[in-house]
């Protein structure tokens, strides 16, 4: 019998006309009970009596195949008219630029690129082709974003990094007058700021995810391809290697480098100048290898039994102490 598969969901959620996906045999259970019209299934594994895909990545080819049921918006050629553009701007034909957008002097946006309400783009900046800046984003002058990237709603790119000088009783500002440099296909959640150089550029390389509320600071180098989760804060001058993965809320401290495909766990902080390498990932405050990390909350968890154990020794050394003095008296 042919089934038309027009949407996805989960194991548990998914009709007759939805597609799903079991990752790995603890998923199996669920799959057999799912009420999916087709199934994405390890390569290893075998349904009867149901419409299944056997497939190397389950996770992975579910991935392109919501791709494929639910295609991305294609912007048609379309200014708002509520929208502010300078007349030095060049804007591809098919770009859709929304309501009360600020364009400014000598901007490039490529074809096919979508900026959303209420955005507003400083001077000489550069946006690719087929990006997506979502609505209410606010990216500084000189900021240049290579293609299909997309920037969540509220992030701010290109703000003066946190830069100032002791100057006797004061501190003066040190004037931030670099850039931002973001690459192809990066995604950029809401709420993130990424600064501009004090000199030079800030560095996001292609292929890399940010998380909602990502902060990197000014002169930091992002490598290709590297995922970072929520809230986690980059101090300035911080290098980090392709393929690298960092947990939500960690802090990395200035100047630290984080070699490629190395992991950083969640809260994780890592101290100014240090280096992380790949291998064992670290976790904790400070940052340490998660072997050790894990003995040590293994030592905390006791301190309570230990602290009995002394006041014990205490109390029977106390003992004979008193009955060897009573024995003297």
């Amino acid at each position: 019998m042919e089934r038309l598969i027009s949407s996805a969901n989960t194991l548990e959620c998914a009709t007759p006309h939805d597609l799903a996906f079991a990752a790995s045999q603890k998923a199996m259970p669920a799959a057999l009970k799912s009420q999916a019209g087709c199934l994405l299934i390890p390569q290893e594994f075998e349904v009867r009596d149901r419409t299944s895909i056997r497939v190397k990545e389950p996770r992975a080819a579910f991935a392109r195949a919501l791709s494929a049921l639910y295609p991305r918006k294609r912007p048609s050629g379309f200014v708002h008219p509520t929208a502010i553009i300078a007349k030095t701007a060049k804007i591809a034909a098919d770009c859709f630029i929304g309501p009360y957008v600020i364009v400014g002097e000598h901007n490039e946006i490529g074809g096919g690129s979508y900026i959303g309400n209420g955005c507003s783009l400083g001077d000489h900046v550069l946006i690719g082709p087929e990006c997506m800046i979502h609505p209410n984003v606010t990216i500084y002058d000189g900021v240049r974003i290579g293609a299909r990237t997309i920037v969540h709603s509220g992030s701010v790119i290109g703000a003066d990094g946190f830069g100032f000088t002791l100057m006797g009783d004061h501190y003066e500002k040190f004037p931030q007058v670099g850039t931002v440099e973001i690459g192809d296909d990066v995604e950029i959640g809401a709420n993130c700021c990424i600064d501009r150089a004090a000199l030079g550029a800030t560095r996001i390389g292609n292929g890399v995810k940010l998380d909602n509320l990502v902060h990197i600071a000014h002169n930091c180098a992002i490598g290709q391809h590297v995922v970072v989760a929520a809230q986690t804060g980059f101090s300035g001058s911080v290098s980090v290697g392709d393929y690298a993965a960092i947990g939500g809320q960690a802090g990395i401290g200035e100047k630290a480098r984080i070699e490629a495909r190395a992991i950083v766990g969640g809260k994780a902080g890592i101290l100014t100048s240090k280096k992380v390498s790949a291998g064992e990932p670290v976790w904790g405050i400070p940052a340490r290898p998660l072997r050790q990390h894990l003995r040590n909350l293994a030592y905390l968890n006791r301190l309570p039994e230990l602290t009995e154990e002394i006041n014990e020794l205490k109390r029977r050394l106390l003992a004979s102490e008193t009955q060897h003095e009573q024995g003297h008296s």
